[in-house]
């Protein structure tokens, strides 16, 4: 799969700088979540506006999830792809040509878009979810990200000119993926620099340490306090990840004092990759204002309000999804041990009718989420377990 990304890339980068970017900057209204999600309208083959998800881990420049793709009628082209994602296992992926992605201003015409399953990213997001935009966005523009505004605004390469006080740090692309060099500073161990993945699309992360980098630096130290966190799932599978934080993470002249680190543990995947240290997700990225310019090579960082709140992890001690034609059906995924919800007695599959007063059904996944994460918080959660139906008091505590 790496030979043919390179090699769409190549192709892709070749067009893309044939054709000239409007001279005025673009601005698109960007939907985004407390945990970082950035979500833009699209409408493929003039359809009706479609909810993206972008991403600068993706590789291909655009991506449909494969039912919408049977919805809107587009012809795969047959071939069958094994892709390598996050996880241990591979995933399928096929194509289809002379697409138009419709970006309100802007249309990408004549475009070879990859078809794929999104629906585990659908219920981890909780919410619909008709393709993701990735790398040929990033490869035309210098994409300017402003999370607290809620905006999205593209510029042309040739005219660019920034004149915020942001900081500028290297940026490369290697094998389909951006990375910029960032560092980590470990209780008694000292500090640890690598090139780090930028994802935007990577949703509830801070910082994961690849398998490779982790296993040649002993990390995370013996004796630490961590937690085995399964809940996050791939396109190639469920993950394992370590959860513990560290004394620093450090972007430039950025330093975040002991945030979350999540550890691979997998076998396999692009999170054992030992071509690289390590990714940094939605968690910090949303924390500025990033302005992603490849034609010169730099990743600029502008610090936002969000800087300096804490980095937090769920403290109830489990993992949702979310289910159904309009995802709100609320499934528990993972349980802790030693945690709120092993303690309350929640089981994974046990479903959420209520919490307190509230229907679940009238809530968000992220608002669920969002509720587990405040300390000392009581909650009576009605849960649905097979055919019978019980009410268990949990009781919210950071975990780490």
């Amino acid at each position: 799969m790496r030979n043919t990304i390179q090699t769409l890339l190549i192709i892709v980068a070749l067009i893309l700088t044939q054709q000239s970017a409007p001279k005025a900057p673009i601005t698109l209204p960007l939907e985004t979540t407390s945990y970082g999600g950035i979500f833009l309208e699209a409408h493929i083959n003039n359809s009706p506006p479609m909810s993206f998800y972008l991403d600068s881990g993706a590789s291909l420049p655009f991506i449909i999830n494969s039912k919408k793709a049977a919805q809107l009628n587009l012809n795969s082209l047959g071939q069958i792809t094994q892709a390598e994602g996050a996880g241990p296992n591979t995933y399928e992926a096929s194509f289809s040509e002379h697409v138009t992605v419709d970006l309100s201003t802007h249309k990408f015409t004549d475009q070879r878009v990859a078809l794929m399953n999104l629906g585990v990213v659908e219920e981890q997001l909780g919410r619909s979810l008709d393709g993701l935009i990735g790398m040929g966005l990033f490869l035309r523009y210098v994409v300017e990200i402003d999370y607290s505004a809620k905006i999205l605004r593209l510029y042309d390469p040739q005219s660019y000119v920034y004149s915020g006080a942001g900081e500028s740090v290297p940026l490369t692309l290697h094998e389909g993926h951006f990375f910029i060099p960032a560092s980590i500073k470990i209780p008694q161990r000292g500090e640890f620099a690598g090139q780090f993945l930028v994802d935007t699309g990577g949703c509830l992360l801070t910082a994961i340490l690849t398998t490779s980098f982790a296993e040649i630096n002993k990390l995370p130290v013996p004796g630490a306090k961590n937690i085995v966190d399964e809940s996050v799932t791939g396109l190639g599978g469920n993950t394992r990840l370590l959860v513990t934080r560290a004394s620093e993470f450090k972007i430039g002249k950025s330093i975040f004092t002991t945030p979350l680190i999540f550890v691979s543990q997998d076998k396999a995947g692009a999170l054992a990759s030992s071509g690289y240290e390590g990714l940094i997700g939605s968690e910090i990225l949303r924390r500025f204002k990033v302005t992603f310019d490849y034609s010169r090579r730099r990743l600029i960082l502008e610090r936002n309000s969000d800087f300096q709140k804490p980095m937090e992890y769920d403290m109830s001690g489990m993992s949702v999804r979310a289910y159904g034609d309009d995802f709100r059906t609320f499934s528990v995924y993972q349980v802790l041990d030693d945690s709120p919800a092993k303690e309350a007695g929640l089981r994974a599959g046990d479903i959420i009718e209520r919490i307190d007063a509230t229907p679940a059904s009238q809530l968000t996944l992220e608002q669920i989420l969002n509720l587990m994460k405040v300390q000392g918080r009581e909650y009576r959660l009605t849960i649905k377990r097979g055919a019978d139906s019980r009410s268990v008091q949990l009781r919210t505590r950071r975990l780490i």
